[in-house]
């Protein structure tokens, strides 16, 4: 959603933008696979960077400082659930390797319940989440996928203005309300497959939620998730 949203408003804006995660996973590549030299292409002035869906290791050693930086964090319970089904029914599937994976991954999860990948997946999550520490500073603009779900026009101007972007009215609630998707039912083979938020409560078991609970203990808390 958040892609879409920052495609739209360059597109509008005539601003170019580079997505490595995007382009490399169309090329079957995973975004894993590149070093730290394509981190030359993020000193270059006049481009948007975005669709990264983790902190890749090649920014490890890179300064973000200078840079502003926006992240969409969701209730990382929501996002085992909404990951189970999209790597299990809608998930595209490239060429190449990461396709190959994808694939075999799929065939498994016909087997596996999604209270058991739940479980599996959570400290994989909560590793990508910790990592985001690392760009939290000045120029870091955080926005919580449940604040902003059903306030796109809002979420929208938020970004252009903490880009110090310029765009009309007109053209802001254009882009908001042509992303303003809601189903009116749920439908798992889809990929918005539902947006409403707390979704964990209705997939998985209590005895589940209490063990993701624990290992999302210090990241509920801190995005304001713990109530």
């Amino acid at each position: 959603m958040q892609d879409k949203i920052i495609e739209d408003i360059g597109f509008t804006l005539k601003i170019p933008l580079i997505s490595v995660a995007k382009t490399s996973f169309n090329q079957g590549v995973e975004e894993s696979a590149f070093g730290k030299d394509i981190c030359d292409l993020f000193v270059k002035t006049g481009y948007g960077f975005y669709g990264s869906r983790y902190l890749p290791a090649y920014l490890n050693d890179f300064d973000l400082s200078g840079f502003k930086k926006i992240l969409l964090i969701r209730d990382p319970r929501d996002i085992v659930v909404s990951h189970y089904f999209s790597m299990k029914n809608s998930h595209v599937i490239p060429p190449g390797k990461i396709g190959d994976t994808l694939s075999k991954n799929r065939q498994r999860l016909q087997e596996m319940d999604i209270d058991q990948y739940a479980i599996q997946q959570a400290p994989i999550f909560r590793k990508i989440i910790q990592r985001y520490s690392k760009i939290e500073d000045q120029l870091f603009k955080l926005f919580r996928y449940e604040d902003i779900v059903f306030k796109k026009r809002q979420w929208v101007a938020d970004i252009i203005s903490f880009l110090e972007l310029e765009l009309e009215d007109s053209k802001i609630e254009q882009i908001a309300k042509k992303h303003d998707i809601f189903p009116t039912k749920e439908n798992p083979a889809s990929h918005i497959r539902k947006v409403t938020p707390g979704d964990y409560k209705e997939k998985l078991q209590t005895a589940t939620i209490g063990q993701l609970n624990e290992c999302f203990k210090a990241i509920l808390i801190k995005y304001g998730y713990e109530n």
